[in-house]
């Protein structure tokens, strides 16, 4: 097992991505602490976690609040009295903000409370995740940091003015802290699937059955590369931004039809 005896902490882990990289982790001899906005999805995934015969800790939490972070970081102390991975995955995407079921904004339609919500989460949530963990991970003399980013984070795309500012920050947050948690020696890098989607949701799945030509992947092709990534530290892979499915295909663990969900 390449992960036995780490503590990984997975936000965003009701579902989805998040879900699947806190089992993939504990597959792989991790314990995990998990976190979700919504209890009822983070309890499920703690209880396939034990099913695995590792730890779990599940906490409804937001991670866009201080004191919800504040009070993770106190219960990992508590329980385990370690950290050595974190994986920031909590995000909204466009469908997300506001009243509607488009994947598509126009910024004139755009409020400035979806701009505040977007920015919060997938913002700001990693940052105080990052500030208010980091002693745990310094703590344990080596660690990694996962920022689950986007290809919206490469380039701007229009209909999703938030969406693409957030991941772009995100990827200068990365960088930024990879150069300054060297002498820490805790890696830091971005992780996102790929030029294709990940399958995550029932809106998602309808967007799917009405346009053939849109390709999802499962989510569990980020579980190889995202474990690559929490297995370095600062001497090796630092500051850098993975695409997964380049990933999995460079190392011979197939493309996009072993991975596309049906």
């Amino acid at each position: 097992m390449k992960l036995k005896g780490k503590v990984v902490l997975v936000t965003g882990a009701g579902r989805g991505i998040g879900k699947a990289l806190a089992l993939g982790f504990a597959a792989e001899g991790a314990d995990v602490v998990v976190v979700s906005r919504t209890r009822n999805e983070i309890e499920v995934t703690g209880e396939e976690i034990n099913k695995l015969g590792r730890k779990t800790l599940a906490l409804e939490a937001d991670v866009s609040q201080e004191h919800d972070v504040r009070r993770i970081a106190d219960e990992i102390s508590n329980w385990l009295g370690r950290l050595d991975i974190i994986i920031n995955n909590a995000a909204l995407r466009m469908i997300h903000i506001g009243n509607r079921d488009s994947y598509l904004v126009s910024f004139s339609e755009i409020t400035i409370d979806d701009w505040d919500k977007m920015i919060a989460t997938n913002l700001r949530g990693p940052f105080i995740s990052i500030k208010t963990c980091l002693p745990l991970l310094a703590k344990a003399g080596a660690g990694s940091i996962i920022n689950i980013s986007a290809g919206a984070g490469k380039r701007g795309v229009m209909g999703r003015v938030p969406y693409c500012a957030s991941k772009f920050g995100l990827e200068g947050l990365t960088q930024s802290l990879a150069e300054e948690f060297r002498s820490l020696n805790i890696a830091v890098n971005s992780l996102s699937p790929g030029r294709l989607s990940i399958l995550t949701d029932a809106a998602k799945r309808d967007e799917l059955k009405k346009n053939s030509e849109i390709r999802f992947m499962k989510p569990e092709i980020m579980v190889p590369p995202a474990i690559f990534l929490a297995l370095q530290d600062s001497r090796g892979t630092s500051g850098q931004h993975i695409e997964a499915l380049e990933w999995v295909s460079q190392h011979g663990l197939g493309g996009v039809a072993e991975w596309r969900a049906t």
